[in-house]
This record gives structure tokens, C-alpha cells and sequence, in this order.
């Protein structure tokens, strides 16, 4: 693709838009708070526990069915079209296991690294240090999975939706359409990130609980869908 044909996100307007569609569809954005609440807590109350699993397949289904309301797509619920939305969504859960597993071993990558002794004994003291350490080492690996998320979740996303709709699910053309815009979905996962990550926090400094927070943190998903969904109709549809 030619750095001419290169098509920019408008970031600003596709934000606006965003919040436009949720506020001129209140009531589908209700109910889907409501939804979208009672299957998260669902999550939370069950994820040790082996109904967990039947609940994201129940996620997996509401936001299939999601995006192809939004797209007008009938029926809404089609099997074969979840079905087959299953391959590029299998792949996106391969890079995602990859790149987790690679962040995963970084810390511990430096034991492997050096031949002093003393280095890995002050090291390997340092890996089981209090909490305040641990955080630090959890931090870093977010936001190194931050900065891979453009390629690893957002564009992959987009291959996902559009299988959703009956077209073209192909990783590869998703990443060709939506060459040239790393900093503009890094920028996308910088706000999802930073909104949830406050939220979580101001509920729990307040002496809330991650119920709570679900209770909150339900409308940054939806209007993170949403966001996707005008996201794809820029970079496939016009």
C-alpha cells in the first residue's frame, strides 16, 4: 500500500461519533448496561469455577449478535456466522497467548541472561519481594501489553466484526486497511485502559468492590464496541 493510500483515523470525530450513537440509542445502551452488568458479575462470582467458562461463550454471543444489530444484519443470531467468526477469533486468542506468554517470562528472562551468581541471587530476591515490587513488575507488563495491543487485539478486532457481518474475517487484510494508525489505536487503548483503570480505583478508594466496579466499568465496554463498530465502517465501508 502507498503511503498515499494510506487512510488516517479521525480520531476526534469517530469519539464523537461514538458517544452521539450511544446517546441517540438510549435505550438499546440501557439494557445493554444491564446485560452486560449481570453476565460481568456472573464472571466475577463464577471465574474459579467451571461455569466460567459458558458465560464468556455467552459473551462471545451477546457481542456477535451486538454487532450485527449495529450493522442491521438479520437474524441477529446466526449460528453459522458465530461459527465461523470462531477462526479469525481463534487466532486473535493465539497472539494473545503468545504475546502473554513472552510478557509472562520477561521478568524472569535475565536469570537465563547472566552467569553472576550474586546478580541472580539479588535478582530472584528482588522477583519475590513484597507487593509493592510485584505491582511494579505487573505495571510494566501492562503497559507493554498496551503497546502491542494495535496489533494483537484492536486491528485483529476489526477481522473478528467483520466476519461477524459476512465479510472477509482475513488478519492480514485487516492489518493492510488499517496500515499507518499505530498511535491512533494505541491512543484508543491508552483512554479504554486509563478509564477502567480509574474507575477500578476511585471504586475501591471509596470502599467499593469489583461489583461495584462492573457496575461502571459495563458503559466503557459498550462504548468501546461502539467505538470499534465506527472504527470498522471507516476503514471498510467508506
Amino acid at each position: 500500500m502507498a503511503e498515499n493510500d494510506i487512510k488516517k483515523l479521525p480520531l476526534k470525530e469517530v469519539l464523537i461519533a461514538s458517544w452521539e450513537y450511544c446517546a441517540t440509542h438510549g435505550k438499546v445502551a440501557f439494557w445493554l448496561n444491564v446485560i452486560v452488568y449481570i453476565i460481568g458479575a456472573l464472571a466475577l462470582f463464577s471465574w474459579k469455577h467451571i461455569l466460567f467458562w459458558p458465560i464468556m461463550l455467552v459473551v462471545y454471543i451477546l457481542w456477535g449478535m451486538y454487532f450485527r444489530f449495529y450493522f442491521n444484519r438479520k437474524p441477529y443470531f446466526d449460528y453459522k456466522v458465530l461459527f465461523d467468526s470462531l477462526v479469525p477469533s481463534t487466532k486473535i486468542v493465539v497472539l494473545t497467548v503468545v504475546i502473554g506468554t513472552i510478557l509472562i517470562v520477561l521478568p524472569i528472562l535475565p536469570l537465563f541472561i547472566s552467569s553472576s551468581p550474586e546478580f541472580i541471587d539479588e535478582y530472584s530476591m528482588f522477583l519475590q519481594g513484597d507487593v509493592e515490587k510485584q505491582g511494579m513488575l505487573i505495571l510494566i507488563a501492562n503497559i507493554l501489553f498496551m503497546l502491542v495491543s494495535p496489533f494483537l487485539a484492536y486491528r485483529p478486532f476489526l477481522a473478528w466484526i467483520s466476519s461477524l457481518i459476512g465479510r472477509s474475517g482475513s488478519l492480514r487484510l485487516a492489518w493492510k486497511k488499517t496500515k499507518g494508525n499505530y498511535f491512533e489505536f494505541l491512543f484508543i487503548a491508552l483512554i479504554t485502559n486509563l478509564s477502567i483503570a480509574f474507575v477500578r480505583w476511585l471504586v475501591m478508594y471509596l470502599g467499593g468492590n469489583d461489583y461495584i466496579t462492573m457496575l461502571f466499568v459495563a458503559p466503557v465496554f459498550i462504548y468501546f464496541n461502539v467505538l470499534s463498530a465506527k472504527t470498522y465502517e471507516f476503514f471498510f465501508m467508506k
